[in-house]
């Protein structure tokens, strides 16, 4: 995953339950959607050591609804929070007032940088 500065970043999510290892990743339950502005952006380009992790909380993101059963929560109470573990592997998290989790996959990513070297 190639991350750009005021570019949009959308990790799927999915229930955090029992049956999370059998899902297809091809249909989650909701998306999380942020701006990725300079300070964000400034903030995942960080790569942890191995065996620790970087959690950073988000408070401007849109969270789509995919699976009618989780509708109603895009409108209720909740918050979020991307993952940075060591690679760097980016994940999130999002609770909501209800007391469920939804978890994205670790997603491997690189930031890219405009050097201004392009070929004119």
């Amino acid at each position: 995953m190639e991350l750009e500065q005021d570019s949009s970043l959308t990790l799927p999510l999915f229930l955090f339950d029992e049956t999370l290892s059998e899902r297809d990743l091809s249909t989650p339950d909701l998306s999380l959607s942020v701006l990725l502005d300079d300070d964000l952006l400034t903030q995942l380009c960080q790569n942890p050591a191995q065996d620790s992790s970087i959690a950073i909380t988000i408070a401007d993101y849109i969270i789509e609804a995919h699976n009618p059963a989780f509708a109603d929560l895009t409108s209720e109470a909740h918050h979020a929070q991307l993952t940075l573990t060591h690679g760097p592997l980016l994940s999130a998290v999002l609770d909501t007032q209800s007391e469920q989790t939804f978890v994205s996959p670790q997603m491997d990513m690189m930031p890219t940088f405009d050097l201004g070297d392009e070929d004119e």
